[in-house]
């Protein structure tokens, strides 16, 4: 912090003016001929006095109000960097409070955080599939669960080169592997040619056999569960924990970790219970492609 500190040189010459003014105008305003006399010397001492104490009370309220003027910007700066700091310490205890509530996924979360530091916490901008296929790739290593929601057609995984990720989903032993694809009416077309392209097919299964893979319309996976306000966007949760989404048109990865409470738990156990119901809007890809 700066410092302020009076300059009683600068007093003394400021009450010394003072003196000196006030002296002036006492004995222009007596006359010079009177200002001389012996009577007058109280007057004059009286001038000198006044003039000093009022040159040095004007100058010390000057000083006084510069120095509150600087400590007033002072503390503003103080008050911004404290915002600061605390809004660090905020995202660093947010961040750690992440990585202890899921050490298993402590790698793929580290990477994450440290990718999106430079940019709002938990989002990612700027993020193409490639980079996103590998964020899930690091988190595959260390699940023992998966679910996720794909909102592209077959097609995507291979236009994408998303085959390394899909094998290492395969191999990976875990306890479920379950994986909803919600299709938009604009891509019911391209959907449709993928499940009749024998090399698409292909190419799916060879990657994911392993995979449980349901396939619904977004618009009758709205009708099944209204209590949704939207459809996700692709998405994959391991061990009901780490919950990493993707919009590719804005190319923004966001992540979290979510509790049992979430809101994505209860669309996958929603999704789960059609499934036991053989709900017939709610398809199980086939492993063969469809009819020419």
């Amino acid at each position: 912090m700066p410092t302020h500190e009076l300059k009683v040189a600068r007093l003394a010459l400021v009450a010394l003016t003072g003196a000196l003014v006030l002296e002036i105008v006492i004995t222009f305003a007596v006359g010079l001929r009177e200002a001389f006399t012996v009577r007058q010397i109280p007057a004059h001492l009286a001038a000198i006095l006044v003039g000093a104490l009022g040159g040095w009370i004007f100058e010390l309220i000057r000083e006084i109000t510069s120095t509150a003027a600087e400590t007033l910007k002072v503390a503003q700066q103080m008050q911004t960097s404290f915002e600061t700091l605390t809004t660090r310490i905020t995202y660093q205890d947010k961040a750690l409070d992440m990585l202890l509530a899921c050490p298993r996924h402590n790698d793929a979360l580290s990477k994450l955080i440290k990718a999106s530091i430079s940019d709002n916490y938990k989002r990612i901008p700027l993020v193409g599939a490639a980079e996103y296929l590998d964020f899930l790739r690091r988190a595959v290593v260390h699940s023992d669960g998966y679910e996720g929601i794909q909102r592209k057609p077959l097609s995507w995984f291979m236009k994408s080169n998303g085959g390394g990720y899909l094998d290492d989903l395969s191999k990976r032993n875990m306890q479920y592997k379950v994986r909803l694809i919600i299709i938009d009416e604009s891509d019911k077309n391209q959907w449709e040619d993928d499940l009749h392209d024998e090399n698409c097919m292909n190419y799916f299964w060879k990657h994911t056999e392993t995979v449980t893979t349901f396939w619904i319309y977004a618009k009758d996976f709205l009708s099944e569960l209204p209590w949704l306000r939207s459809v996700p966007e692709d998405l994959a949760l391991y061990d009901r924990q780490l919950l990493i989404s993707y919009n590719e048109s804005t190319q923004v990865l966001s992540f979290d970790v979510v509790n049992s409470e979430a809101e994505i738990i209860r669309i996958f156990q929603a999704i789960d219970q059609l499934a036991r119901h053989n709900i017939p809007v709610l398809h199980r890809l086939s492993r063969e492609p469809g009819p020419k």
